[in-house]
């Protein structure tokens, strides 16, 4: 079966589950609409690797005048498989039954999933201009639905027109850079970049743009307060696939924006990206590793691994800029690799969330504790997965943050001071965000799932009896695990698209002494994922057997001292407790506001209150602001509108006058 056949059945798959979902068929209509994800899932996905296994690009189109137009080469394949992997741990996840915090009968979390996997994909697999945007806005419409309708979150209705205002707002900055890429000629979207000059202004203006449109779906900065809001708001279930799976759209078309125009793009391209890749990842990890509610934290964390990702391909755009086709292969399998890892961790994490909605209530950090105990798999998933985000041996995330790393080690090759400093900075930016991400990710585990629990609902939660949530949680546990321990065997299957775009045999360079991974360049460094990994296990192991083989006093266990007072939850760490060393240093970036209040009773006795609050620099303010000066220039549009004809006649023959003067110019660019 073809690669064109498969696509076409995995999107008559996912369209049937989320015609399917509108039917008044209750329980029955969900698990259909997961059955369709999971089958278009798997449909994608054999498409993705028929491509990237060297079948070759897959094209399909209708009509001109349709516009409907498919192709699906390594690069959208790549992206294509992240994507639908994800899907189908969501799906099988989701068969396992309706979680706590999905509203109604289920029906709206399946048919939001449903919605977003197809426009993610349609997005991947357009090669037509106006099907791009069509799939563009069908997803900012997808997380509307699954954030205002699809949880039961109280807060839902303001986060999803805040997700609304600022997922379309960004699209008018895409389709002025399509725009502007095409000049109008052709509305094939690979051809219209291709013989775009990448050294022309206005292709310099449509980078522009098309960084501020993909960046706010990815939450570069300023745009990160959508996804704290909205991936809160969503149902766990839901938000799984949209941090995991959509937000890879983001990327794709970073790369394919940057390394798909015709030319070699200047050097400013790349260090733009560098810096706002620097940025997102430092300002992310360090606003959620503030955080008191886990789902708040990996929103944050998907900023943070963005930034990553980002840089990762401002390293690929500085190679192509400089004419160092190996430095463009090894950024591009950095940011691939890093993507990947990123899309299964974060995946977990929230699958995680949604156990724990469903076991005890809360993913806020004050009421969890002691769980490892009775949720042994959702404590084995999430610790995999945030020891992944806090890039780990052997998790994939330690195998995509050290290529990143390594790729901005090769500075020096670029002879250009600029890059050399701007990549000096970045990696800087990128181990001081590793180790505040250790800080957060250890908060997740040791707050979370360890110690004693805080609640009553944390003491006496039980495990689910469902198979298919177990299923989903060991599948999202081995695919971050995988990803690492495989990371030689996957970058070998993405050759097409780093070796393509890198125009050299990029893949070959790093994969050249198996089974380490290394940055292209011989002798420079190398690591092998899966034998660090055994080498710490085995230290690990060899304690043990030490503490076990050495005979030691006999002790006896007594009860913990606090202070003289009895032992109770509430003495150990609180989440904020436990990064507020972290928090104090890093108080110019967080912007901790702290408020101490003291309260007399009828007693006279004294009672002190504190209180601590996160303050974004982009936060809502930031955007109620801009909406008030769009909306100031609103009532000026709205002044000229008289319902006078003579003006409205006057206004044409203005806009005709300027049109004919500046013609000439218009003409010539």
């Amino acid at each position: 079966m073809s690669a064109v056949q498969l696509l076409g059945i995995g999107f008559a798959c996912v369209a049937a589950g989320a015609a399917v979902s509108i039917l008044p068929l209750r329980a029955l209509g969900r698990a259909v609409t997961y059955v369709g994800v999971g089958a278009g899932a798997a449909a994608f996905g054999a498409s993705a690797v028929s491509v990237l296994a060297g079948q070759g690009t897959a094209m399909f189109a209708l009509s001109p005048a349709s516009h409907v137009a498919l192709r699906l080469d390594p690069l959208a394949a790549a992206f294509t498989l992240i994507i639908s992997a994800v899907a189908a741990i969501v799906a099988i996840y989701a068969l396992g039954g309706q979680t706590a915090d999905e509203a109604g009968d289920g029906r709206p979390a399946a048919r939001s999933c449903a919605l977003i996997f197809l426009a993610s994909i349609a997005i991947c697999t357009a090669d037509d201009i106006l099907l791009f945007v069509f799939a563009w806005e069908l997803l900012a419409l997808a997380f509307y639905v699954a954030i205002a309708f699809a949880g039961t979150d109280p807060r839902r209705s303001s986060a999803a027109y805040l997700t609304a205002v600022i997922t379309h707002g960004a699209a008018i900055g895409l389709i002025a850079a399509l725009v502007l890429s095409s000049r109008g000629a052709t509305f094939e979207l690979s051809m219209a970049l291709h013989t775009a000059n990448a050294a022309s202004v206005v292709s310099g203006l449509a980078f522009v743009l098309a960084l501020v449109a993909f960046g706010a779906k990815a939450g570069l900065l300023p745009f990160p307060v959508w996804m704290a809001r909205g991936y809160t708001a969503a149902p766990a279930l839901v938000a799984a696939l949209m941090a995991g799976g959509a937000l890879n759209v983001a990327f794709y078309g970073l790369a394919r924006f940057t390394l798909g125009i015709g030319g070699n793009p200047p050097l400013w391209w790349a260090l733009t990206l560098l810096g706002c890749g620097a940025l997102a990842a430092f300002f992310g990890i360090a606003w959620g590793a503030a955080q008191r509610d886990i789902r708040t934290l990996a929103a944050y964390s998907s900023v943070e691994n963005a930034g990553i990702v980002v840089i990762g391909i401002g390293v690929a755009v500085a190679g192509r800029a400089v004419h160092l086709p190996l430095i463009v292969g090894v950024g591009l399998a950095a940011a691939l690799l890093h993507a990947t890892s990123h899309a299964f961790a974060k995946c977990t994490i929230f699958l995680g969330c949604a156990e724990l909605v469903s076991r005890v209530g809360s993913t806020e950090f004050e009421n969890l504790g002691g769980l490892w105990r009775s949720l042994r798999a959702t404590t084995l998933a999430v610790l995999v997965a945030g020891g992944s985000l806090a890039a780990l041996p052997p998790t994939g995330g330690f195998a995509g943050e050290w290529m990143t790393f390594e790729a901005l080690l090769q500075a020096f090759r670029t002879q250009s001071p600029s890059a050399e400093i701007s990549f000096a900075l970045t990696g800087a930016a990128v181990g001081i965000a590793a180790g505040i991400a250790v800080v957060a990710f250890v908060k997740v585990i040791g707050v979370g799932f360890l110690g004693a629990p805080r609640t009553a609902a944390a003491r006496d939660a039980m495990p689910s009896r469902s198979l298919g949530r177990l299923i989903g949680l060991l599948l999202g546990f081995a695919a971050v695990l995988g990803t690492g321990v495989a990371a030689p065997q996957y970058l070998a299957l993405l050759r097409p698209a780093i070796d393509g775009l890198s125009l050299t045999g990029a893949t070959s360079a790093i994969l050249a002494e198996p089974p380490v991974i290394q940055p292209a360049f011989a002798g420079f460094s190398s690591t092998w994922p899966l034998g660090l990994g055994l080498v710490i296990a085995g230290f690990a192991l060899g304690f043990a057997l030490l503490v076990a083989l050495v005979r030691r006093p006999r002790g006896h266990a007594v009860p913990v001292w606090t202070s003289g007072g009895t032992y109770r939850p509430w003495t150990q760490y609180t989440g904020t407790g436990f990064v507020n060393p972290t928090r104090v240093v890093l108080d110019a970036g967080i912007r901790v506001r702290r408020t101490i209040a003291v309260t007399n009773d009828s007693g006279g006795t004294g009672r002190v209150t504190y209180e601590s609050e996160t303050r974004e620099f982009f936060g809502v303010p930031f955007w109620s602001a801009i909406g008030a000066l769009f909306l100031r220039v609103a009532d000026l549009v709205r002044a000229t509108q008289s319902g006078v004809i003579a003006a409205y006649l006057s206004y044409i023959l203005i806009f005709v006058i300027v049109a004919l003067i500046a013609y000439p110019a218009i003409r010539h660019w």
